[in-house]
C-alpha cells in the first residue's frame, strides 16, 4: 500500500467519526422527530375516507346487426335512428334517470357516522334506520341535517327534539317520513354519533352523477365501461344496477312510443284503403244492377274489369294524394308541434323521401338532446336549425 491510498483511508475514517460525533449527541431529537412524522402520518390515513369503485360494462346493440324482422321495421322507418356511443353516455349521466335511481332508492336521505377522526357514511345494513318518504320525494325542497339516537330498548329513536316510535312518521319541513328500523343491526355497538343528511332529489342525483364515469373501450367498440366511485362499495353497486335498470326501461318506453304512433297511422291508411275499395265495390254492383247485366258475355266482362282497375288505379292516386297531403301537413307544422311522420311506402320520390326521413331523424334527435340539455344548448340549436 503507498503512501496516497493511506492517506484517504484515514482521511475517511476521521470524517465518519467526525459525523458521527456531531450528530450523535442529537439522537432524542432523532427519535422525537420520527415519533411525530409517523403519528401524524398514522392520522392523516386515518382521516381519509377510503374510496371504492365500482365498475360495471353495457353493450349497446348496433342496429347493422338486427334480425329480418327489426330490418323490416327498419324500412318502414319505425326504428332508423341509430345509437350513438357519445349520445348515450350522455343519457347515462343525465339528471333525468339519476333522479329516478335516487327514488327507486330512496337516496335523498344519507346517514352517516361522526367518528373521532373520521366521518364514516353507513348504508342499509350498517345503518340501524332508514327514513322513507311518505309524500312525493320531490316535496323535499330543502337539505335538513339532524342527529339521531336509537333506543332499541324502547323501539324508537329520538330526533329533532322528538321521539319517535318505530314505523311511526315525522313531519321534517312539511315532508313526512317513516321511521323503519334495521332489526339486523348488531344493537351491542354503542359510542356511535349518528346523523342523516336530507336531500332534494336533484342535488342528490348530481352528487351521483359527479363520479360516474363512462367511455367505450375502444374507437369503434359498442361496449360502455361505466365506474362509480363512493365511499360504501354496496351503494355504488345498487346505484349501477338501478341506473341500467332505468336505462333500459327508459328505451323500451321511447321505441314503444314511436312504435304506437307509426302503429296508429298505419290503422289510419288501412281505414282509407279499406273505405275505398268498398266504394269501387258498390260502384260495381250499382253499375250491374242499374244496367240490368246478368249474364256478362267476354265484352261486358273485360268492360267492368277495365271499370275496376281503373276505380282500383284512381284509389291509388287517391291514396298518394292523401299521403303526399300528409307529407305536407307534417313538413309544416315543424316549429309548431310534433307529429308521427307519414308513411314512405307509397312515395317514388326517392328525394321527398330521404329528406322526410332525415326530418324525422332530426326531430327524434332534438328530443334526445332536448332530454340532457337545456332549450338554449348550442347542440339544440343546431339541431333547430337544421330541422
Amino acid at each position: 500500500m503507498n503512501e496516497q491510498e493511506l492517506f484517504k483511508e484515514k482521511s475517511n475514517v476521521n470524517l465518519f467519526i467526525q459525523v458521527l460525533q456531531k450528530y450523535l449527541p442529537f439522537w432524542p431529537v432523532f427519535l422525537l422527530t420520527i415519533g411525530i412524522s409517523m403519528s401524524v402520518s398514522y392520522i392523516y390515513l386515518r382521516s381519509q375516507i377510503p374510496v371504492f369503485v365500482a365498475t360495471a360494462k353495457i353493450l349497446l346493440k348496433d342496429p347493422s346487426k338486427a334480425s329480418g324482422e327489426s330490418k323490416i321495421l327498419e324500412e318502414m322507418n319505425i326504428f332508423s335512428e341509430k345509437k350513438v356511443v357519445e349520445n348515450e353516455i350522455l343519457v347515462l349521466r343525465s339528471a333525468g334517470l339519476m333522479s329516478e335511481v335516487v327514488k327507486g332508492l330512496d337516496l335523498y336521505v344519507a346517514y352517516f357516522n361522526q367518528g373521532k377522526v373520521r366521518v364514516e357514511e353507513l348504508y342499509e345494513s350498517s345503518s340501524p334506520i332508514k327514513l322513507k318518504v311518505l309524500d312525493n320525494p320531490d316535496s323535499i325542497r330543502y337539505a335538513m341535517k339532524f342527529s339521531f339516537k336509537v333506543n332499541w330498548d324502547n323501539a324508537s329513536i329520538a330526533m329533532a327534539g322528538k321521539t319517535i316510535p318505530f314505523q311511526g312518521t315525522i313531519d321534517l319541513q312539511g315532508v313526512r317520513f317513516q321511521v323503519l328500523p334495521n332489526l339486523n343491526y348488531n344493537r351491542e355497538v354503542i359510542g356511535k354519533n349518528y346523523f342523516l343528511v336530507i336531500r332534494p332529489v336533484a342535488v342528490a342525483a348530481s352528487e351521483l352523477i359527479g363520479p360516474l364515469r363512462a367511455s367505450p373501450q375502444s374507437n369503434t367498440s359498442s361496449v360502455l365501461d361505466v365506474k362509480l366511485e363512493g365511499p360504501e362499495p354496496r351503494k355504488a353497486r345498487d346505484v349501477l344496477s338501478k341506473l341500467f335498470e332505468v336505462y333500459n326501461a327508459e328505451g323500451i318506453k321511447d321505441k314503444s312510443q314511436v312504435a304506437r304512433r307509426t302503429l296508429d297511422f298505419i290503422d289510419q291508411r288501412l281505414d282509407v284503403v279499406k273505405a275505398d275499395l268498398d266504394s269501387v265495390e258498390r260502384r260495381v254492383r250499382g253499375f250491374k244492377q242499374n244496367q240490368g247485366v246478368f249474364d256478362l258475355t267476354s265484352q261486358s266482362s273485360s268492360y267492368l274489369a277495365g271499370l275496376e282497375a281503373d276505380d282500383a288505379m284512381q284509389a291509388q292516386l287517391d291514396l298518394k294524394l292523401a299521403t303526399l297531403n300528409d307529407i305536407r301537413t307534417y313538413v309544416l307544422s315543424k316549429g309548431k308541434k310534433k307529429g308521427t311522420v307519414p308513411a314512405l311506402t307509397l312515395i317514388e320520390d326517392q328525394l321527398l323521401a330521404k329528406l322526410v326521413s332525415q326530418l324525422y331523424e332530426a326531430e327524434f334527435e332534438l328530443d334526445q338532446a332536448l332530454a340532457v340539455t337545456g332549450t338554449k344548448a348550442e347542440r339544440v340549436t343546431l339541431i333547430e336549425d337544421r330541422i
